[in-house]
């Protein structure tokens, strides 16, 4: 009696195993045909020097001209430095919203959470459009209350000051939204006891916000932090049509100079194919510390 139920519970783990295995097999073809194989393919061609007289191989020669290209590196850090801003700014701002959130209540709480949530669904396109038409020097809706005002217009999008300013509000306002639910969702998570022995301790906000809420929602804030920062490592949309990486090539991004570099055709398909992978590695490493970070408090918790 007890051997069958032995080999009934083996034969239903394998029967699960199966079933599991044909659930999954899909995407992971998809993935092979449509990721993994183009990266192999693209890290080998990177290696070689193809034209029309042949293949060469070259071996890292691309990427030691991509480690040593100025633009390139001056393009990586534009991107940190907007990537830091934006991050730091857009989870401060959407954080202090969150708790204005939670503190709305019925139907006047679901229309603010729907509405801050809708530039979101937005196109970088649409978004750089639209703070286009605030900017633009002549005609430009922010220049026209200046003038109004008597004030001399500015060249918001090809200043030195003003310009990476331009790429960094839009990229704020584009993910204030999607930034802010997710804080909201992580507050209202939190145990309410927790804020109720504050407030008989006497606690104020900025007690409970630092001695609850952060602690609390410490995950949350590590996914949005490597969200934001491999999001804003790809940007390109915005300064594309804002200002098209200048000036002096203060707000130019590695995928804007890769396409840029494309589209001129001054350098070979290997070294883009290269300089591709780089800026790849630096968001593997990335998402690596995050995968690194959740494993260490799934430790800990174990």
């Amino acid at each position: 009696m007890e051997t069958s139920k032995g080999l009934h519970k083996l034969n239903k783990k394998k029967g699960e195993a199966i079933t599991g295995i044909i659930m999954v097999a899909p995407a992971v073809i998809l993935l092979l045909i449509f990721v993994f194989a183009p990266l192999v393919i693209a890290v080998y061609r990177s290696f070689f020097n193809i034209t029309g007289a042949g293949v060469e191989f070259v071996g890292i020669e691309f990427y030691q001209k991509t480690l040593t290209n100025k633009m390139f590196l001056q393009s990586i850090l534009n991107v940190f430095i907007f990537a830091i801003i934006i991050t730091v700014l857009q989870i401060v701002l959407s954080f202090l919203f969150a708790n204005v959130l939670v503190r709305l209540k019925g139907h006047f709480g679901v229309f603010a959470r729907t509405i801050i949530y809708l530039p979101y669904l937005l196109s970088g396109i649409v978004v750089a459009v639209i703070f286009t038409l605030l900017t633009t020097f002549n005609g430009g809706i922010l220049n026209s209350i200046l003038g109004a005002m008597g004030i001399d217009p500015v060249a918001w999008n090809n200043d030195q000051f003003w310009a990476p300013v331009c790429i960094i509000a839009p990229s704020i306002w584009i993910g204030f939204g999607y930034t802010t639910l997710v804080l909201y969702a992580g507050l209202i998570n939190v145990p309410k006891d927790y804020y109720e022995a504050a407030e008989m301790d006497g606690a104020g906000f900025l007690r409970t916000t630092f001695s609850i809420s952060i602690p609390c929602m410490k995950n949350y804030f590590i996914l949005l932090i490597v969200t934001n920062i491999v999001n804003n490592l790809q940007m390109y949309e915005i300064p594309m049509i804002m200002t098209n990486g200048q000036p002096l090539n203060k707000t130019l991004t590695p995928v804007l100079y890769i396409m840029h570099s494309r589209a001129n055709g001054n350098i070979s398909d290997s070294e883009i194919t290269a300089m591709s992978i780089v800026v790849m590695i630096i968001i593997l490493l990335i998402n690596s510390c995050v995968f690194y970070l959740f494993k260490d408090k799934e430790g800990r918790k174990a």
